[in-house]
This record gives C-alpha cells, sequence and structure tokens, in this order.
C-alpha cells in the first residue's frame, strides 16, 4: 500500500514537473514571484522608456530657456529617478533581466533634441513629454486593468496618478507657450 502511494506521489511531481516546463509562465513559475509574458513585457518596457524619460529630462533642465519648462523638467528627472529605482526593484523581485541599452528610437528623439535651442528646444521637449506621456499613462492604465500580478498591480495604480499629472502638466506649459 505504501508503495503505491509513493508511486502515485512520484508521478504527480513528474507530471508537475513536465507541466512547468512545457508551459512557463503558469503556476509554477508564479509560485517563485515571476510575472506572466504580457506582464514581464510590461515591466521591461515601462523601464525602458523612464529611462529615456530621464535622458530628456535631464536635457531638458540643462537646455530650457523658459524657467517654468526648466523646473518641469527638474522635477520629471526626480520623479523619473525614483520610478526607475522602484521599476528595478520589481523587476529584481519579479527575476525579470531589464535591458541595459536604449531604444534606438529614443536616442534618435535625444539626439534631435541636442540640436534645438531656445524657445525651439522649449516647444520640441514639451511635444515630446506630452507625447510620450500619453503613451505611458495609456500603458499603465491597460497594466493596471490586465496584470495578474497583485505586486506590479499595487505598483502601477501607484505610479499611475504621478504619470497622470505628468501628462497633465506638461499640456498646460504647452498651452502657454
Amino acid at each position: 500500500m505504501k508503495h503505491r502511494t509513493s508511486i502515485k506521489c512520484s508521478a504527480g511531481i513528474l507530471l508537475l514537473a513536465i507541466a512547468a516546463w512545457v508551459m512557463p509562465g503558469t503556476a509554477a513559475a508564479e509560485e517563485k514571484g515571476a510575472l506572466n509574458s504580457a506582464d514581464s513585457m510590461f515591466v521591461k518596457k515601462a523601464a525602458m522608456q523612464n529611462k529615456a524619460e530621464i535622458k530628456v529630462a535631464e536635457l531638458g533642465a540643462k537646455k530650457a530657456q523658459s524657467a517654468e519648462v526648466k523646473a518641469f523638467a527638474e522635477k520629471m528627472v526626480e520623479h523619473h529617478n525614483t520610478i526607475q529605482t522602484e521599476i528595478e526593484g520589481l523587476a529584481k523581485a519579479k527575476g525579470i533581466e531589464l535591458s541595459v541599452s536604449n531604444d534606438p528610437e529614443d536616442e534618435k528623439t535625444i539626439q534631435d533634441l541636442e540640436k534645438e535651442s531656445g524657445a525651439d528646444f522649449d516647444k520640441a521637449f514639451l511635444n515630446h513629454m506630452e507625447e510620450a506621456h500619453d503613451e505611458c499613462v495609456d500603458n499603465y492604465e491597460e497594466a493596471s486593468e490586465d496584470t495578474k500580478d497583485a505586486d506590479l498591480k499595487a505598483w502601477v495604480d501607484k505610479t499611475l496618478p504621478m504619470l497622470r499629472s505628468h501628462h497633465e502638466s506638461v499640456k498646460s506649459l504647452e498651452s502657454k507657450s
């Protein structure tokens, strides 16, 4: 009797191991705190976009002509550095390896902004920030609705109001210029 129970238990463990190997991102991965593929992709994309926003904001803090635009850029550097620290911690906790390279499109945007100066820089900077935050807010809203991970959802829901505030601030600055 004991031998049959042992065989059944071993067979059950073998089936679970096979299921975990065949279906990554399922219960076995979730037990470790890992994210499903959609949530993992969101984290990777959000981290990459956020790194680009830090670089653009640092450029804005250096080159902006308007004191208001400069102050906004400095706030963006501070807030997005905080977001980056948090998302890197979340990624580490969930076993996600983030890219160290930047998106080539973001690099081109930064190069284009570096060529601008004065009021033209301010306008191009604000335009970029408005578009980037529009996309960012949409991505975070979607992640808030769709994520399966409680930790990720809590972080997204905590971060989303700040991103919405950035979006409103940049739209207000654009309307003044």
